[in-house]
């Protein structure tokens, strides 16, 4: 048995071959590819975001990528994405060709994998309202704090689980309660109460495959780290020097959506230093932390990465909804990437479902307020969002050695 109307999505880890993997199936199978990174959606940092060269994708057509202006603020949200991408996914199979969705931003992948998964408010055009328009403006001058502070009063418990410097999803719960006037946690705990699991949301396109590509610890870290050299090979420090020249009045703002990009914010500092002092030893050091920085926050985004596929893709199992066929792809030997890979597309375009055993996975899953809470550890006065995160950060060094060095002075 064959598929009729087949999606596949790559998605996973950073550094794990999902590019050349979505290509090779596009080629074989004939599909096109639509880009599920959101700091891709961005125009220019080619080489800060790792996007697709013309040799790479070897004629296969991309969608969804290098389309929004840097220099605007960051109203651009999963909600427009998918309505675009699904418009995009009708266009690619009225060419009968076959979708594949291919990146890393998991929230987006799943924005279209899953139906009624977010919440829509009925948010009015701003060019029919122009208190509407006004309010949007008033905003982009209110700090992180200050939005955050404004749901907190209207929307507690969304504020509670909420980092205050996630200004978009901090200004979204703000829209919702606005828009709708229920408050963003009231429609969770609705959408809830109408699902069998914790999860809202049943599968949209019934022929889905997901190929989620991770690599042993160890490996991935080492080839992220490789891979920030290889950047700078490829000349990133004149890509960065260029768009900050460009777009430099609107980096110092953290409103605009591109300052979330993993290889940008990391060296601003360096950035703001004339042509000169960057070429002195104190900018050679402040660069090489900025690179220091992108492998950290690489490797911390791929935990993430993990994370999402084991309690938001995997999980969804533990119900009677119908599920996406999915598979883990170890791509961990890096010859056998494409080899394995395309096995498993072969074996489920040829009729064959295919589903990861989540018996053997026995960790514990954290839901609700204790996956995303937000807590504040006083002593090292930081905040931390995630029970999980908490409990790690109790563990560390920094916070035992912080806590031994309060109780001296006491």
């Amino acid at each position: 048995m064959s598929r009729v109307d087949p999606i596949i999505f790559v998605i996973g880890c950073t550094g794990t071959g999902k590019s050349d993997l979505g290509v090779a199936i596009a080629k074989k199978y004939g599909g096109e590819v639509i880009s599920v990174d959101s700091m891709q959606f961005y125009k220019g940092l080619d080489i800060a975001t790792n996007k697709i060269t013309v040799e790479e994708a070897e004629g296969i057509p991309h969608h969804m990528m290098s389309f929004l202006n840097p220099s605007e603020p960051s109203s651009y949200n999963v909600h427009q994405f998918r309505d675009t991408t699904l418009d995009v996914i009708q266009q690619i199979r009225s060419r009968s060709k076959i979708p594949i969705l291919v990146g890393g931003t998991t929230y987006y992948a799943e924005s279209i994998l899953y139906e009624n998964n977010f919440i829509d408010s009925k948010k009015r055009m701003s060019s029919e309202s122009s208190s509407g328009e006004n309010s949007e403006e008033e905003e982009e001058h209110k700090t992180n704090e200050e939005l955050w502070e404004e749901l907190r009063r209207v929307d507690e418990k969304s504020a509670m689980i909420l980092h205050p410097n996630n200004r978009t999803r901090v200004y979204r719960a703000l829209q919702i309660y606005r828009d709708t006037g229920i408050r963003k946690s009231e429609h969770v705990e609705l959408q809830k109460s109408n699902e069998s699991v914790d999860l809202p949301g049943r599968l949209r396109f019934d022929d889905s495959l997901v190929v989620y590509m991770d690599a042993s610890p160890d490996v991935l870290e080492e080839r992220l780290d490789g891979r920030v050299d290889k950047m700078i090979k490829m000349g990133l420090r004149n890509e960065l020097i260029e768009f900050h020249e460009q777009h430099h009045e609107k980096l110092e703002d953290c409103k605009y959506g591109v300052m979330q990009c993993i290889g940008l914010k990391e060296f601003i500092p360096w950035l703001r230093l004339s042509s000169s002092e960057r070429e002195t030893s104190l900018g050679e050091k402040i660069f090489k932390k900025g690179c220091d920085d992108v492998k950290l926050h690489t490797r911390q985004y791929a935990r993430r990465q993990r994370r999402w596929y084991r309690m938001r893709l995997l999980k969804r199992s533990d119900g009677d909804r119908r599920m996406a066929s999915t598979k883990m792809l170890d791509t961990s030997d890096k010859t056998r990437i494409l080899s394995d890979g395309m096995e498993i597309v072969d074996r489920w375009m040829s009729g064959t479902d295919l589903f990861e055993d989540i018996a053997m996975d026995t960790s514990p899953v954290l839901k609700g307020s204790e996956a995303n809470a937000i807590l504040k550890c006083e002593i090292c006065e930081i905040t931390i969002s995630g029970k999980d995160n908490w409990e790690k950060h109790l563990g560390g060094k920094k916070h035992k050695h912080m806590v031994k060095k309060a109780r001296e002075i006491q």
